[in-house]
């Protein structure tokens, strides 16, 4: 546009200088030749000089023109006209511009036909040249999508060249492989602390059952047995909810899930719980409103109801706790103290402190609750208002949900 703009400046320019010169030339010839003319015409201009006087002999086409120069069409063709008033005569030069207002027309849309082209070339060139950066690009981000769908699986990253792409594919790798030597530790650590773990509570567990066949002990003494003896049990749960959970990543470990009623795991885990009661006024309700069945691990499930049951019980002082079963959900209900705004934002981050009153206010258990629900696609959700109490809600997935029709 700004090239076209200056042409046609130019262009005016150049036809004023030549209106500018043919007047001054004319009336030259009129000093010489002593006798005026009024009219002089060459092959594309016309000059004409009019007493101001003589309005009627005025052209009617350049009648209204003022002083100065004008783009005049008329009769077809195209004209440049100076106007100017010399010694009371007005003399209108008139010059045929119609041939270079052609020129100007087809010169402009040459213009913008090599404007179009060379844009549709630059846009095919850009986008060759985009498409051969991105592709590395590509290439790279499906590596490491499929690496994270794949976490053990190591990523080859070689076929990068030398540039800033394969510098990042580089960095990557190295990155990855930390990764993968920190998941290997990971496991390892896992499977050792848990051997260690069991050993000791395996020493637990016999010394329980051999002190429970005493003959001289009290009823206090073998309550006391009794809930050791749930600890320890509990603990081996938990041991095996940890490996689980640590090996979530690992896609080569299968577990063998078994079809679970969820009732009796239920009235398990409120019997190894209510230690947390002691003699608080709380009525515990098992309301079954349809049978719930549930493909997973026992152990798993106990682990979940357990700490679901733990913080209802260790924050409910008086009123009822309701765990309910329907054909999907899990729902504990308490009329406890409730959950602070400020807890409810983080509840699942395990070990949140609020006030020193209420350090530790939620522990781990949730925060292992949700890392249950994860590994087996389910979702956990609360609803609390502080001083009535809270609701927990865990709903299990259609594909993991066992009918009883089916059994």
């Amino acid at each position: 546009m700004s090239l076209i703009a200056v042409f046609k400046s130019t262009q005016a320019h150049m036809l004023d200088d030549i209106l500018a010169d043919e007047l001054t030339h004319f009336l030259q010839q009129i000093e010489t030749d002593q006798i005026p003319q009024l009219f002089y015409r060459s092959r594309t201009t016309s000059i004409y000089a009019i007493p101001l006087e003589d309005l009627s002999n005025r052209l009617p086409h350049t009648r209204n023109l003022s002083q100065g120069t004008h783009d005049l069409a008329y009769d077809g063709r195209d004209y440049r006209v100076l106007v100017k008033h010399i010694d009371n005569m007005r003399y209108v030069v008139k010059f045929d511009d119609t041939n270079i207002r052609n020129l100007e027309r087809d010169y402009i849309h040459l213009v913008g036909l090599c404007s179009t082209v060379i844009l549709i070339i630059a846009l095919f060139i850009a986008w060759g040249t985009s498409h051969q950066i991105m592709r590395p690009i590509k290439q790279l981000a499906n590596q490491v999508t499929a690496s994270r769908n794949d976490p053990d699986k190591s990523l080859n990253l070689s076929e990068f060249d030398n540039d800033e792409i394969g510098y990042l594919a580089n960095e990557l790798q190295h990155y990855q492989e930390q990764l993968q030597n920190l998941l290997v530790r990971e496991k390892e650590f896992a499977s050792n602390v848990s051997h260690e773990l069991r050993t000791q509570v395996t020493s637990i567990a016999l010394a329980t059952q051999i002190l429970s066949t005493r003959t001289d002990l009290t009823p206090k003494d073998h309550t006391r047995i009794q809930r050791i003896q749930r600890a320890v049990d509990e603990m081996i749960e938990l041991i095996e909810t940890f490996l689980v959970l640590a090996q979530i990543s690992n896609n080569s470990v299968k577990y063998i899930d078994a079809v679970c009623d969820m009732k009796p795991i239920v009235q398990k885990v409120i019997d190894q719980q209510r230690i947390w009661l002691n003699d608080k006024p709380v009525k515990v309700v098992i309301e079954e409103k349809e049978q719930l069945k549930v493909s997973a691990q026992p152990g798993i499930l106990s682990v979940l109801v357990a700490n679901l049951v733990r913080n209802a019980f260790r924050y409910t002082e008086r009123g009822s706790i309701t765990i309910s079963l329907t054909a999907n959900q899990l729902i504990v209900t308490d009329t406890g103290r409730g959950i602070d705004d400020a807890t409810q934002a983080q509840i699942f981050k395990g070990y949140v402190k609020h006030s020193s009153v209420n350090a530790n206010r939620i522990g781990l258990g949730l925060a292992i609750v949700q890392r249950i629900c994860e590994r087996y696609g389910w979702t956990v959700s609360f609803q609390s208002t502080q001083g009535k109490g809270s609701q927990f809600m865990v709903s299990f997935s259609s594909e993991l949900l066992v009918s009883i029709k089916e059994n």
